[in-house]
């Protein structure tokens, strides 16, 4: 099997049925929302807006947590960002995914089973 038809055949699974793309869809209104509230609103505290679209793509988004402390401390702020969107859209992506494989596989009827007349 060739890598370009697995990642398509991935791809497809993530964003060919209704339940993935409603996912879909709520990460990126909380991707949407976060960035909004990084560039127009004037906080006096730090916001915990960028929270949401971590804890909605996890598990694969608490993989960050295993950085050592320090690793991106020399980072500018724009790679910091481009890192972030980066690892929120692979972690969503790949949730989709398996949502989208469990889906499919919810719809094949189970084997033994005698189709209904």
């Amino acid at each position: 099997m060739n890598i370009s038809r697995r990642t398509r055949t991935a791809l497809t699974r993530a964003t060919d049925n209704w339940l993935s793309r409603v996912y879909l869809a709520a990460v990126t209104a909380a991707t949407g929302y976060v960035l909004f509230d990084a560039l127009f609103v004037d906080h006096p505290d730090a916001s915990t807006a960028a929270v949401v679209p971590w804890l909605l793509t996890a598990p694969l988004s608490l993989l960050y947590t295993l950085l050592p402390d320090g690793t991106l401390s020399g980072t500018s702020t724009g790679a910091l960002t481009a890192l972030y969107l980066a690892g929120i859209a692979f972690a969503a992506l790949a949730n989709a995914a398996f949502m989208g494989h469990v889906v499919h596989r919810l719809r094949r009827p189970f084997p033994g089973t005698a189709p209904s007349a």
